[in-house]
C-alpha cells in the first residue's frame, strides 16, 4: 500500500466505523423483505447439515436468515417439513432456447436454476454475442456458456484429419482465450467426437491452453469410455496439468460390461491428480444408460470430412464391409449386444429389431441404413453402464452431479432432461442411503459453482443471489422412463431464481427471472474449502477503472472450520457514500484471491446486499497488481485496482 493510500484509509478508520460494526446491526429497524421462506430445514450448500430457519429474500439476494417471525414482508412461504436448499446448479446441460427457455418446466420441477450450456465442446467462442442474443431471450432459469473447443478446432481446422501449424494452434489458442475475456464459465470439450477426436493430446493442451491465465476448467467428454476410459481419463488430466486448467471428466461412466469396475480406477487417477497439486473432479448424471448421435457408432476415419463423406464411405462397397465390422466391434464393446441401443424418434425400435427388419443384416449394416434413411443422424440412447460403477461416481466426494439434459419440451428424448436432481434425491439419498441430504445438496450447489468459478451462486447466506429450491424430502421423485420421457418430477414446491418466485406447486409462474450468466476475469474454478479455516486481512484504496473517485476498501474476516458464516467486518467507503457490513455470508479463499458476501448498512441506514472480491492474480491486471470488485445493490459495480 502506498503511503497515501495509507493515509486515506487511515481517515476513515480513524472515523470509528470499523469498532462500530457489531452495534450497527441493530442501529436501523429491519427493512421490509419480498419474501419469506419460513421453518423449513435450510441446506446452505456446503455439506453442513439442514437446520431449522426462516430465509429472507429482497431485491434478488438473500438478505436475512435466521427468526425472521417479527419481520414484514410482501409474501411469506410455510416450508414446514420442506427441505429449503440453494438452487441447483447443472454443469451439463443441452438446453433448448427460445419458447422451452421461457418456462423452462422440465429444470425447475427439478430444482435446477443455472444451467450451464455449450458443453461436449459444442459452445461458440464469440461468447459476447451469445451472451446478447441469450440476454433477448426470456429466461425461466439462469443460464452461463462454456467456450467451445471442438467448435475452435472446427472453425480452424474443418472436418478433416490434419496436424495444426504452428499459425494455427496460435489462432485458435486466442479464440479460446477471447471467449474467456467475453464471459466464457471454461472450456469444454468432446475429445470423442470429430473432428475434435483428430486432435492430439498435446494439440489439445496448446489450445486449450488460452484459459491457462483465467484459472477455468477444461471439462471434457472423453476420448473413449469404454476399452480405453482409463487411458482418456488419464489424457484428459495431462491435458489439464499441461494447460494450467482443471481437468474435469464430464458425465463420468464406464461402458461395456468388459469394462464395467473401472471407476474406482478412474476416480483414483482424480485423486492422485488432487494430490500432486492438480484441482481434478468431474460431474455424473444418475442413470446406467446414455444417448447421444448414433453415428456416434462410426470409426472416426469413416466420419473425415463430415456427413457427406461419410455417407458416400457407406456407398463403397471396398469401404462398406470396413465399416459394418469396426461399428459392429464398437456396439460390442459400449453396451455388449444390439437391443441396448434403442432410438426414441423410432419409437423406442433398439438396433436389435432393425436387424431383424432389415432381415437378419449385421450391426453395422442397420446402423448404416438407418443413418442413410436420415440424412446421417438420429438420436439414439445406449444402455452402457453398471449400477456399481455409478454408485462409486455418486459417492465420490470431487464429483459434481449434472444432468446432460437441460431445458426442453422433447417427448423422444433422454429421461434425464426431466429426471435427474429428484432421482439422486429420492432413490440414491432416500431410498438407498448412498448419500447423506447434505452431501447430495453439496455435490448440486456449492461444488458445481466452486468449480464453474461463480463467486454469489451455489450457497445459501447472506450477500447471495436469491436462486432458491424447496423441496418436500419424503416425496421428491422422477417420473421420466425411456419409454416416456416427458413426465415432469415432482416434490419440489417453490423454485426461486434471483429472488423471484419461477416455481409454485409443482407449475412454471413464467416469472422469466433468469439471467445470462457472464464469467468475470476474478471468478476462479478453484477447490471448495469448506473443511478448513479461514482468515484474510486487507486494506487499501482503489481506484475504478470505470472511472470516478477513489474507493477505501478494508477487511478483516474469518470463517472457522464448521462455521456458516464469516465472521468480522467489510468497510467500502467511495463518492456514493460508506457502506458497513452488519451481517457477513460465506467466506471463499483460493490462492492469491477472496470473495465475501454480506449485507452492508450505507450511512443513510438503508440496507444493501454486497460482493467483495479481491484478487493478487487477476488476469486482466498488470504484473504485482491487486485487482478489486465491489458490488452493492442499487450501485454501480466498481472494478479497479487496489493499492
Amino acid at each position: 500500500m502506498t503511503v497515501q493510500s495509507r493515509r486515506a484509509v487511515a481517515a476513515v478508520l480513524a472515523t470509528g466505523l470499523l469498532l462500530s460494526w457489531p452495534a450497527a446491526a441493530t442501529a436501523a429497524p429491519p427493512p421490509e423483505l419480498d419474501a419469506i421462506i419460513h421453518g423449513g430445514k435450510v441446506f446452505d450448500g456446503s455439506g453442513a447439515p439442514g437446520r431449522i430457519t426462516d430465509v429472507g429474500i429482497r431485491d434478488g439476494r438473500v438478505h436475512r436468515i435466521g427468526d425472521l417471525g417479527r419481520v414484514r414482508a410482501r409474501a411469506r412461504y410455510d416450508a414446514t417439513g420442506q427441505y429449503v436448499t440453494p438452487g441447483f446448479i447443472d454443469v451439463h446441460a443441452h438446453t433448448e432456447t427460445g419458447p422451452p427457455l421461457a418456462g423452462a418446466k422440465s429444470s425447475l420441477t427439478q430444482g435446477v436454476t443455472t444451467e450451464l450450456i455449450g458443453p461436449d465442446g459444442g459452445g461458440a467462442y464469440e461468447i459476447d454475442q451469445q451472451l446478447r442474443q441469450l440476454d433477448a431471450e426470456p429466461k425461466g432459469i439462469n443460464v452461463a456458456p462454456y467456450v467451445g473447443f471442438n467448435t475452435v478446432w472446427q472453425a480452424t481446422m474443418g472436418e478433416r484429419d490434419t496436424r495444426p501449424t504452428a499459425a494455427q494452434s496460435a489462432q485458435m489458442r486466442a479464440r479460446i482465450e477471447s471467449g474467456m475475456r467475453q464471459g466464457g464459465w471454461g472450456v469444454s470439450g468432446g475429445l470423442g467426437y470429430p473432428p475434435a477426436s483428430y486432435a492430439r493430446t498435446q494439440e489439445v493442451a496448446e489450445v486449450v491452453r488460452g484459459a491457462r491465465s483465467w484459472r477455468a476448467m477444461f471439462t471434457d467428454h472423453i476420448r473413449d469410455e469404454t476399452n480405453q476410459v482409463v487411458e482418456s481419463t488419464a489424457e484428459d488430466i495431462a491435458i489439464g496439468k499441461a494447460a494450467g486448467l482443471m481437468p474435469e471428466i464430464t458425465h463420468l461412466k464406464v461402458a461395456g460390461p468388459g469394462n464395467w469396475g473401472k471407476s474406482a480406477t478412474m476416480l483414483r487417477l482424480l485423486r492422485e491428480a488432487r494430490d500432486s497439486g492438480t484441482h481434478a473432479g468431474g460431474d455424473v448424471y444418475p442413470y446406467t444408460a446414455a444417448s447421444t448421435a448414433l453415428e456416434f457408432y462410426v470409426p472416426g476415419w469413416a466420419k473425415d470430412g463430415g456427413t457427406a463423406a461419410m455417407l458416400a464411405r457407406f456407398a463403397d462397397p471396398a469401404l462398406r464391409p470396413r465399416i459394418d465390422a469396426e461399428t459392429s466391434a464398437f456396439v460390442r464393446d459400449d453396451v455388449g449386444t444390439p437391443d441396448k441401443v434403442v432410438l426414441p424418434d423410432l419409437a423406442n425400435k433398439s438396433i436389435a429389431d432393425l436387424m431383424a427388419e432389415y432381415g437378419g443384416v449385421s450391426i453395422g449394416e442397420a446402423i448404416m441404413r438407418v443413418l442413410k434413411a436420415h440424412n446421417g443422424s438420429i438420436l439414439a440412447v445406449m444402455h452402457i453402464g453398471s449400477e456399481t460403477d455409478l454408485a462409486n461416481f455418486i459417492t465420490d466426494p470431487f464429483v459434481a452431479f449434472s444432468s446432460d439434459g437441460g431445458v426442453t419440451e422433447s417427448a423422444q428424448t433422454h429421461p434425464r432432461h426431466y429426471g435427474s436432481y429428484p432421482r439422486v434425491l429420492g432413490r440414491y439419498v432416500r431410498e438407498r442411503g448412498l448419500l447423506s441430504w447434505e452431501e447430495a445438496i453439496r455435490k448440486m450447489t456449492g461444488l458445481p459453482a466452486t468449480m464453474v468459478g461463480m463467486v454469489d451462486r451455489g450457497y445459501l447466506a447472506e450477500g447471495m443471489a436469491a436462486d432458491v429450491t424447496v423441496f418436500d424430502p419424503k416425496t421428491i421423485a422422477d417420473r421420466a422412463t425411456f419409454e416416456q420421457p416427458r413426465q415432469y418430477s415432482v416434490g419440489v414446491r417453490w423454485v426461486f431464481v434471483n429472488g423471484k418466485l419461477a416455481l409454485a406447486n409443482g407449475e412454471p409462474t413464467h416469472a422469466t427471472a433468469g439471467q445470462a450468466l457472464r464469467r468475470a476475469s476474478s471468478m476462479p474454478t478453484r477447490p471448495q474449502n469448506v473443511g478448513k479455516d479461514l482468515s484474510v486481512t486487507t486494506a487499501g484504496v482503489m481506484r475504478p477503472l470505470e472511472g470516478g473517485g477513489r474507493t477505501v476498501v478494508a477487511a478483516a474476516l474469518t470463517q472457522r472450520k464448521g462455521a456458516r458464516y464469516a465472521s468480522g467486518g467489510v468497510l467500502v467507503a467511495g463518492p456514493s457514500g460508506v457502506l458497513r457490513s452488519v451481517r457477513l455470508g460465506r467466506l471463499q479463499t483460493a490462492d492469491g484471491w477472496f470473495s465475501v458476501t454480506g449485507v452492508g448498512r450505507l450511512g443513510t441506514g438503508a440496507e444493501r446486499a454486497f460482493t467483495l472480491t479481491v484478487d493478487d492474480r487477476d488476469p486482466l491486471a498488470g504484473p504485482g497488481q491487486r485487482r478489486a470488485t465491489v458490488r452493492i445493490d442499487g450501485l454501480p459495480t466498481s472494478y479497479g485496482v487496489l493499492r
